[in-house]
């Protein structure tokens, strides 16, 4: 179980997280639904920073922006983030489950001439190369098409199928459809979309109100 309690986060006087605490069992997805602003960012951002490379917890976080390196191709993007040679990198793109990503299809691509979908896709792999048990996801679908969509979902399926466990910051509807729980970011604190369902609220309303 991933067990994350009494996190905080200020800036200057304006208090961004209160005391927020939250669970995830393996081969859970949790999503954090909420507004530009609202804090999505600043609570992957500070559960990252509690577990550092050299913690007994394996722990993998993708920002919503890609950082790649423009010029260099797949495999020697995801060399900067890990201790295998490109061959081992090679074999681990083309065998389950990262071979869901897809990247075999375009290893002699450089970054600067991929699709938004391509990089979001090594950006991932980046990550998931070190076999992570906890992966953060800041906004995965942000300007992805429908393709890339189907395909990350496959992967975070087969992740979660392997035990591991998600943290899905978003405000795109489609993604809490594959989470088993989702919470809303309203005012610094997390609320269980559970009790506002029950009282007939839809997502929209949640995110308005």
């Amino acid at each position: 179980m991933f067990k994350l309690e009494n996190i905080s986060k200020s800036y200057g006087d304006k208090e961004i997280l209160k005391d927020i605490s939250i669970e995830v069992a393996p081969g859970e997805a949790v999503g954090i639904l909420g507004i530009n602003g609202s804090g999505k960012s600043t609570l992957l951002s500070c559960i990252a920073k509690l577990y550092p490379a050299n913690s007994d917890l394996k722990l993998g976080y993708v920002p919503q922006e890609n950082p790649l390196f423009d010029e260099l191709k797949p495999v020697d993007n995801i060399r900067m983030w890990t201790s295998l040679n490109r061959s081992q990198i090679a074999m681990a793109l083309s065998l389950p489950p990262l071979s869901e990503l897809g990247i075999s299809n375009f290893l002699d691509t450089p970054v600067k001439s991929m699709s938004g979908g391509m990089k979001k896709r090594v950006s991932l792999a980046s990550v998931l190369i070190n076999c992570p048990q906890v992966l953060l996801l800041d906004e995965p679908f942000a300007a992805l098409d429908l393709l890339a969509k189907q395909d990350i979902l496959r992967y975070m399926g087969a992740f979660l199928n392997q035990g591991g466990s998600i943290i899905i910051a978003s405000h795109e509807e489609e993604i809490f459809n594959f989470c088993n729980r989702v919470f809303l970011l309203k005012d610094g604190a997390l609320i269980d979309t559970k009790d506002l369902a029950a009282q007939g609220i839809s997502y929209i309303d949640m995110l308005r109100n």
